[in-house]
């Protein structure tokens, strides 16, 4: 989470580079795993060969870290009254990670599973799936959510991760300041300034799974003004089936793009930023038809193409007093043998920041946007109408109020108004107690909705023909239907937690939640139709609730200046249950699609001489995932990655990384519209180069 280099103490005669450290404090009950990482860790090197950095930060001033999605403005990482975790560039650096959800497995409480090559299933707290509508993903304040069928492509999502400054994560709802669909979290990639991001960048990877190229040059525009512009190629290999043999899921992209950051004045800054993009991903996708073969996995390639333009103004009017106006278009286009889809998005935002009282500041904003979307579909998966406009527009206010030097209470709403449920309302209240310079604790209580996508209103799905049923002649068809007079789902969350600089070498953050839901969307029987042949359908309805409970520990521990240990624990349990005339069915994902137990431990170690040694390890639970005919379990796993890296001059960096080192190939979750594969062991080489 942090942004800047921590101390460390250089061994005589050293004069290798300072590096960035992030890592937490390991739960209790893992002395094993702990064990074995620090023989490996410790067996390499006894000190740091680092030169000390008058910039650096401590463990202690880590807490200070300046983070905005919480409040949507600036405020320390103690002060927030929220379940949130920060990603910085030296954690992504060291991760060995080469996409976005790989990255987001070291999130504490982040529930990532690959489900093929591209494509990946990112939960927090509950409700896994491929699309986890009860996340909501954003990029500089462009949102990757997909109104078309509620959630983030990640096989579409990527970004140049040299260029990003840093990933906030938020466990819990975050409706209030962002909106319907942040259920269960948010998370938002934060890219950095042009000008902090000059010079040639220059990046190449090549594996036994995946190769590419990346290349980034940065400018200056005149006076205060600064520009960058990328481009990058990825091309990964096939996954494997649970046989063994080259599965069909190999995929490659192309993406480019740019950002500019101009400053006429002392108080306006300006940014306009877009990317386009190409992807050609395959898959086996389940696929219907009348004709022989009339239900089988189809070998296919999706084809993803996209693009962006992103303006923001902001103006600074005082120290206590700023707004800021932004507007985006974003165009997708994805493609494959069952479909075609088209979304055209056009947002605008204003929030305005200012305080009204010395103990009073006050956030508000408004906003507007307009999806245009159309699909043209096949006997698989249609919609009806299969073009259609939408309008959203919102506007929320939060207040937040010091009660006395050491408690605040921040209090606000967000409403919107959608064109298929009609106005929403997420209020959310929180307190936060100081307890001490070191210490803070906070509670919360907040509701947050999922409105209705255009699948779950319009969808004409047919997931299976088969040849009869008892006293029905065949073909029969098998299939889901959206519903008109669908409602929102409706969470009310209730968090407490606890941040504490223990000592200058340790510090733990502790969150607990329990939340209730109503209205989940379930799959409930529809009468027989005969149209042309007959048609037994289940319907999208509201007929589920439940309740989720849990805790999340992490921590950061300094075990002497060259090593650091990182490490969290999630516990989730998951109660759901039928409403009165309820199938008890969820329509997306089951009451086990989520590990009840995740175990991360991260090792960052400074070997000397420039070299790094960097570990970690991922203990997942159980958890069974739904299927298109039953569901199926996936067996916990643990998964070791290594990463040795080496920086010979300054500015170069060459690493090799393992992956999956302790199974030669595991299963992660079950494929329902697209075949899963099984992930197995890898290695990549890469060097970066910056001048």
């Amino acid at each position: 989470m942090n942004t800047r280099p921590l101390p460390m103490q250089p061994c005589p005669g050293s004069n290798a580079a300072h590096r960035r450290w992030n890592t937490w404090f390991p739960p209790a009950g893992t002395q094993r795993p702990l064990a074995g990482l620090a023989a490996l860790a410790m067996a390499a090197s006894a000190c740091a060969a680092l030169p000390p950095d008058p910039t650096a930060l401590s463990l202690e001033e880590l807490m200070g870290i300046e983070i905005s999605s919480a409040a949507k403005k600036p405020q320390r990482l103690l002060d927030a009254a929220t379940a949130i975790h920060v990603l910085g560039r030296e954690d992504i650096r060291r991760s060995g990670a080469t996409n976005l959800p790989e990255l987001l497995r070291m999130v504490p409480g982040v529930q990532v599973a690959r489900i093929d090559a591209s494509r990946y299933a990112v939960s927090i707290r509950g409700f896994g799936n491929r699309y986890s509508g009860k996340l909501l993903v954003l990029q500089d304040g462009r949102t990757l959510y997909s109104p078309l069928f509620s959630g983030t492509y990640w096989e579409a999502q990527d970004v140049l991760l040299e260029d990003v400054e840093r990933i906030e994560v938020i466990r819990g709802p975050g409706g209030t300041l962002w909106g319907a669909n942040a259920v269960n979290g948010v998370i938002n990639i934060i890219t950095r300034q042009a000008r902090e991001s000059q010079g040639t960048h220059v990046e190449a990877k090549a594996g036994s799974l995946e190769n590419g190229f990346a290349l980034r040059h940065g400018t200056t525009l005149g006076d205060g003004g600064h520009v960058r512009a990328y481009a990058k190629l990825d091309r990964h290999g096939p996954l494997e089936t649970p046989t063994g043999d080259d599965a069909h899921d190999a995929w490659h992209q192309a993406r480019a793009g740019f950002r500019a950051d101009l400053r006429p004045d002392a108080q306006d800054t300006m940014t306009v930023q877009g990317d386009v993009y190409e992807t050609k991903a395959e898959q086996s996708v389940l696929a219907t038809s009348l004709v022989p073969p009339t239900t089988a996995y189809v070998p296919d390639t999706a084809r993803s193409q996209g693009g962006n333009l992103l303006l923001r103004w902001q103006r600074v009017l005082s120290q206590d007093e700023n707004w800021h106006i932004q507007a985006y278009v974003d165009h997708t286009r994805v493609r494959d043998v069952l479909h075609e889809q088209r979304v055209s998005t056009l947002d605008l935002e204003w929030q305005h920041r200012f305080r009204l009282s010395p103990q009073q500041e006050i956030t508000w904003g408004l906003g507007l946007r307009r999806v245009k979307d159309a699909l043209d579909g096949s006997f698989t998966v249609s919609l009806d109408p299969d073009q259609r406009s939408t309008l959203l527009y919102s506007g929320f206010l939060q207040d937040e109020i010091s009660l006395r030097d050491d408690l605040s209470l921040t209090v606000g709403s967000k409403l919107e108004h959608n064109d298929f449920t009609g106005f929403e309302v997420q209020p959310s209240a929180r307190l936060l107690w100081r307890a001490s310079p070191t210490d803070s604790v906070w509670a919360s209580v907040s509701r947050a909705v999922q409105t209705p996508s255009r699948a779950t209103h319009n969808v004409q799905m047919n997931l299976a023909v088969l040849p009869g049923l008892p006293g029905v002649p065949g073909p029969v068809v098998i299939g889901v239907r959206g519903n008109h007079d669908l409602k929102s789902e409706e969470l009310v969350s209730r968090e407490i937690g606890y941040r504490s600089q223990l000592s200058a070498d340790l510090n733990v953050d502790v969150a607990a939640f329990y939340n209730t839901y109503d209205n989940l969307v379930s799959l409930e029987n529809n009468p027989p139709e005969f149209s042309p042949v007959p048609l037994f359908a289940k319907r999208f309805d509201n007929l589920m609730s439940g309740k989720t409970y849990g805790v999340e520990l992490s921590g950061n521990w300094q075990v002497n200046p060259a090593w650091r240990l990182r490490g969290s624990y999630s516990w989730l349990q998951m109660r759901l249950s039928p409403k009165v005339g309820g199938s008890g069915q969820l329509a997306f994902g089951n009451e086990d699609g989520s590990a009840q137990q995740v175990l991360h431990v991260h090792s960052q170690h400074n070997l000397g001489h420039n070299v790094e040694l960097d570990a970690n390890l991922y203990a997942m639970g159980k958890l069974v995932a739904l299927g298109p005919q039953a569901q199926t379990s996936v067996d916990s796993y643990t998964r070791l990655d290594l990463r040795l890296g080496w920086e010979p001059r300054p500015g170069l960096e060459l690493s090799v990384t393992g992956r999956n080192l302790l199974e030669k190939r595991h299963a992660e979750f079950v494929g329902d519209d697209v075949t899963a594969s099984v992930i197995p062991r890898s290695v990549l080489a890469q060097i970066r180069w910056t001048y």
